[in-house]
């Protein structure tokens, strides 16, 4: 059997142009219907929400058609049904040449990243021949700096059907051309219609703009982040079990109630888009504004299908001038559903007209930033030049922590896909996976470095300290890499002892070559301390009293003494209390000649073979408990050893 070829996809194209300029005419001419279904669309002549047709080409290629209203009082519906268009035709009336909104719906397709398409001259039965040359001619004049410049140019009449033909064939040629929705990986359909049908239920429609569903499949619906599932499909109004991008779908969704979702919601594979109040953006203000955008301005967010107002953090300056970009941050009143990259047009708040748009770089940003702080503007345009993976592996480099559920957000990828991702980049040996995810490489390395210096440092400040409590290293450290909890620091830890550099026992550590290094006067109290200790026996000295025998010195003194416990020398049988390893050996081995032969023995009996106190023997026995040799059961206790082997 030949292999299968992929299918190319699906193409949405939508009409822009000014009101009364026969958008809807030209829609009803080329599918057949009357996308003007609202009965106040039908009484007052004119588009008031968006609407969709199926577009069959000459070729057999089907093309999702969504007609939009051209009136400035609903900019706010247009921008619901631009958002999904792959391409657009721009309607304009021949007679009347460019108009207001002529003008704000190109700038919106071009803002929302719609740069492809077909300029439609429509009426062109009520105008003169020669007045039509010249009307196109000062048209593709007003095009010429805008993305529809090299567009072609039909000349239509929807009453004649003059120019009909040859637009479809205009179209049917391009439509390969326009075809860039990813059909693979995480599903993603904005809804800008709700409705309800009885016996079936709530339904939801919009452009798919990623990836594929079936039905039964189980999505989220954002921002609520409630589950739902497919119990059907339409597509281009026809039965379907599945659809995918660059086709207009209707879902049959159970688990939701029409009343709880609504246009600006999102259907999409669970875990995949973040929601977010607070994005840093690339933002460009129009350059045909009457005034420049201002700080803290107060807009009209349009993103995807939905709407929000907020307001305009620029990061550097005090305003965005006409024709200007800049970063900035959008601080939103309401959550949107969004990824990286996505497109955005903002509207001032007084008077409702469009100031401009951009892209999203952070769809996340965790805090607000500093303003005029060159570090951070370069840092976000770093960010936005390496698109959406480049700037998460650049968050990485920084300390952020991959995970799976991480980035299949960030990047609206499924779970699989964003496991084969960072499994394709640990196999590059650009990360590496450690208890609670994946770290770059380069930051583990760095991590690594920090962590020497850091016990380092611990050594230094407590120079008279052989080892370190590896609880004090982690917890000084966690401080400054809050990214890693403590398993993935225990892991960086037995790297540094395979790596041969750091030496762990007993909830201790230290650096192989770290020895502590005493002044003359220093190893003199040692000495003194050893020999004091040694000479005593078990009637040792408490350490505080050991220590006031070196007046103005005791710190030093208590200091010295845990470092001899520490290597061994010294043992602390009680706290504040210290033997000679000479004596304490002694006194053991006189504990284990009671307890032979599995026979037990009393805190008296031990007392006796020592010649010393009840208080130190009782001491010695209870520090042998905790130290696993001897058990104690009742007033009597028996040798560990003999217990576990009767």
């Amino acid at each position: 059997m030949p292999e299968e070829k992929a299918h190319p996809g699906f193409v949405v194209l939508g009409t822009a142009g000014h009101v009364d300029h026969g958008k809807t005419a030209l829609v009803r001419v080329l599918t057949g219907k009357n996308t003007d279904a609202l009965k106040e669309e039908m009484e007052r002549g004119i588009s008031i929400d968006i609407d969709f047709a199926p577009l069959a080409l000459p070729s057999g290629t089907l093309l999702g058609l969504v007609d939009v209203p051209g009136h400035e009082r609903f900019v706010r519906n247009m921008l619901a049904g631009a958002a999904g268009m792959d391409a657009a035709l721009l309607v304009i009336d021949i007679n009347e040449g460019m108009k207001p909104q002529t003008y704000e719906h190109l700038r919106i397709l071009e803002l929302l990243g719609v740069r492809a398409g077909v300029v439609v001259l429509t009426k062109v039965d009520l105008a003169e021949e020669d007045w039509s040359d010249v009307s196109e001619e000062v048209i593709r004049e007003a095009l010429a700096e805008t993305a529809f410049a090299a567009a072609p140019v039909v000349r239509v009449s929807s009453r004649t059907g003059t120019g009909i033909a040859e637009l479809l064939a205009t179209l049917d040629a391009l439509a390969p051309s326009w075809m860039r929705r990813d059909r693979t990986g995480a599903f993603r359909l904005p809804v800008d219609k709700v409705f309800s049908v009885p016996g079936f239920g709530t339904v939801v429609s919009g452009t798919v703009w990623r990836g594929t569903v079936s039905v039964g499949d189980v999505l989220e619906q954002l921002p609520s982040k409630r589950p739902v599932r497919v119990r059907g499909i339409q597509v281009h109004g026809t039965s379907s079990n599945q659809a995918a991008a660059g086709q207009r779908a209707a879902l049959n969704l159970t688990g939701v109630e029409k009343s709880d979702i609504h246009r600006g919601d999102t259907v999409a594979t669970p875990n995949t888009l973040s929601v977010s109040r607070l994005l840093d953006v690339q933002l460009t203000a129009l350059p045909d504004l009457s005034q420049p955008v201002e700080h803290r301005s107060t807009v009209h967010v349009h993103l995807a299908t939905g709407e929000v107002v907020g307001r305009v953090l620029l990061l550097s300056g005090t305003e965005l001038v006409p024709g200007e970009s800049g970063y900035a941050q959008l601080l939103l009143d309401k959550p949107l559903v969004v990824a990286s990259g996505d497109h955005f047009v903002v509207r001032g708040h007084s008077p409702l007209t469009t100031i401009g748009g951009g892209h999203v770089v952070v769809p996340t940003a965790q805090r607000l930033h500093r303003r005029n702080r060159s570090h951070i503007v370069e840092r976000l345009a770093e960010q936005d030049g390496r698109g959406p993976s480049g700037a998460l592996m650049m968050a990485a480099r920084e300390g952020m922590r991959l995970t799976v559920s991480a980035v299949a957000s960030a990047l609206s990828k499924t779970n699989a896909e964003a496991n084969e991702w960072l499994k394709s980049l640990e196999h590059a040996g650009d990360i590496q996976a450690l208890a609670s995810g994946w770290f770059a490489a380069s930051y583990l390395h760095q991590s690594m470095a920090d962590l020497r210096q850091r016990l380092q440092l611990l050594h230094e400040q407590h120079r008279l300290v052989e080892w370190v409590a590896k609880s004090t290293l982690m917890s000084l450290y966690s401080v400054e890499h809050s990214e890693m909890n403590g398993r993935d620091i225990e892991m960086l830890l037995e790297r540094a002892v395979t790596a041969g550099w750091l030496l762990v026992a007993s909830g201790s550590v230290k650096l192989r070559d770290w020895t502590v290094q005493l002044t003359e006067e220093e190893a003199a109290i040692y000495e003194q301390l050893l020999a004091r200790l040694t000479n005593s026996g078990l009637e040792a000295p408490t350490t505080d009293a050991l220590c006031a025998e070196f007046p103005k010195r005791d710190r030093v003194a208590k200091s010295l003494l845990s470092l001899a416990k520490s290597r061994g020398e010294l043992v602390e049988v009680q706290s504040g209390w210290m033997w000679a390893r000479p004596a304490y050996e002694f006194a053991v081995a006189a504990v284990r000649q009671c307890g032979q032969g599995g026979q037990a023995f009393t805190v008296a009996q031990v007392r006796d073979a020592l010649q010393t106190s009840r208080k130190q023997a009782v001491a010695l026995l209870e520090y042998l408990d905790g130290m696993g040799e001897t058990v104690r059961k009742g007033d009597v206790r028996y040798l560990y050893a003999n217990v576990t082997n009767s």
